[in-house]
C-alpha cells in the first residue's frame, strides 16, 4: 500500500490552539469542548480504520486521506479514498458508542447511548453523495472509474442494527473488523484491472494536488473577542503565567521554567487562529517583546517562508505536516471519546 500517515486536520489543530491561548477562566467552556471531542473522536476513529487498512493483503492500494476536493463551486471531503487497480472505494468512518440502528425506509441512523436518543443524517446517502460528487470531479479529466462506498462503524464496542434486515445494508453499513472481508467481496465483483500501477500513481498525484484544507475560523465561529485570550508566551508548566525573554532563553518566574523556544508555539497558534502569515510588528505584539530586532532573530529561527522586504516583510505558515500532532486537550476522555 501507498499512504501517508494521517495527520490531524488544521480544525483539530485550531481547537488545540484555541484552547492554549484561552484564559484559564475561559478554558472550560462546554460546548466548545464537546464540539472539539466529537472532531477529535472521529479522528481516532479514522486512525483506528487506518491501522486495519495497514493490515490488509493487497499491496497495490494508494490510500488518500482526509480528502477535500472543490466541486463546482462547492467543496466535498472524503474520509479515506482507496485507488485501487480495479475501482475507486470511499470509506465513510463513524466513531460512535453505544447502540446504532439503521432504518432503510425511513433513511435514518440512530444512536442509543447513555440513555439518549439521538438521530444523525443518513451516513450511507452522505456516501453516495460523495461518490457523485466524486465522479463529477473525475469527468473534468475525461476518467469515468467505478466507485464503491462502505460505511464503517470504527468503534469495536459498539453494536449495529439493520432494522429491516435489508441485505444490502449488510453490505453498506460494516464493523471496521470486517473490512478485510468486504474489500475482497467488492474486488470478486470486478472482472478486470482498469488501473495500472503508474495510472494509479498518477490519479493519486492528481487527487492530492487538488486538495484543499480546511481552515476554520474559531474566533469568529464562537464570537471570541480579544480579552478572552491570553497575551504573550504562556509557561507550558504553570499555563496561566506569563514568561519573559532573557538573552536567548524564556523564563516563567512562578515555576522557573525555562526554554528555547516556547515562542514557537505561540506563533504557529496565531496562523491557526488568525491569519496564514506574520509581520514583525505582529510578532512583537504577540509575545509582549519591544524588540524589532529579538523578534526578527526569532521569526528566522523557525525558518519560515518569508515574501517581501524590510518592513513589509511577511513570514508564512509552515505546512500542516510541520505542526505538532501530540498537543491535545487535556481532559477525561469518559466525558467525550468513549
Amino acid at each position: 500500500m501507498i499512504s501517508k500517515p494521517r495527520l490531524k486536520s488544521y480544525r483539530l489543530l485550531a481547537y488545540e490552539a484555541l484552547h492554549r491561548r484561552l484564559k484559564k477562566e475561559y478554558k472550560d467552556n462546554e460546548v466548545f469542548l464537546q464540539d472539539y471531542g466529537r472532531y477529535y473522536a472521529g479522528y481516532l476513529g479514522e486512525k483506528r480504520v487506518d491501522y486495519t487498512l495497514s493490515n490488509f493483503r493487497e499491496e497495490n492500494i494508494f490510500i488518500i486521506k482526509d480528502l477535500r476536493l472543490n466541486n463546482y463551486n462547492h467543496y466535498f471531503q472524503i474520509d479515506t479514498l482507496l485507488i485501487t487497480p480495479y475501482n475507486l472505494i470511499i470509506l465513510e468512518i463513524k466513531n460512535f458508542k453505544g447502540e446504532l440502528s439503521y432504518d432503510s425506509l425511513q433513511k435514518q441512523f440512530i444512536q442509543h447511548a447513555d440513555g439518549k436518543k439521538t438521530v444523525y443524517k443518513d451516513p450511507i446517502q452522505q456516501a453516495n453523495t460523495q461518490k457523485r460528487n466524486l465522479a463529477y470531479w473525475l469527468q473534468n479529466y475525461s476518467m469515468n472509474l467505478p466507485i464503491d462506498t462502505l460505511v464503517i462503524s470504527s468503534n469495536p464496542a459498539t453494536s449495529i442494527q439493520n432494522i429491516q434486515e435489508d441485505p444490502q445494508i449488510y453490505n453498506q453499513l460494516i464493523h471496521s473488523e470486517s473490512i478485510h472481508f468486504h474489500l475482497e467481496r467488492i474486488f470478486k465483483g470486478y472482472s478486470e484491472q482498469r488501473l495500472n500501477h503508474s495510472a494509479q500513481n498518477k490519479l493519486y498525484k492528481l487527487l492530492l494536488s487538488h486538495h484543499v484544507d480546511y481552515v476554520p475560523d474559531l474566533l469568529e465561529y464562537y464570537k471570541i473577542s480579544p480579552e478572552f485570550l491570553i497575551q504573550g508566551v504562556p509557561c507550558p508548566k504553570c499555563v496561566n503565567s506569563l514568561m519573559k525573554k532573557k538573552n536567548k532563553t524564556w523564563i516563567c518566574y512562578e515555576c522557573k521554567n525555562t526554554s528555547l523556544t516556547a515562542h514557537e508555539q505561540v506563533i504557529l497558534d496565531h496562523f491557526l487562529l488568525f491569519k496564514p502569515t506574520i509581520t514583525n510588528m505582529e510578532c512583537r505584539k504577540l509575545l509582549n517583546i519591544p524588540s524589532p530586532s529579538t523578534a526578527y532573530l526569532l521569526l528566522k529561527g523557525m525558518k519560515l517562508q518569508q515574501s517581501g522586504k524590510n518592513r513589509y516583510r511577511l513570514y508564512h505558515s509552515p505546512p500542516i505536516q510541520t505542526y505538532p500532532q501530540d498537543k491535545g486537550i487535556p481532559f477525561p476522555s469518559n466525558n467525550i471519546f468513549e
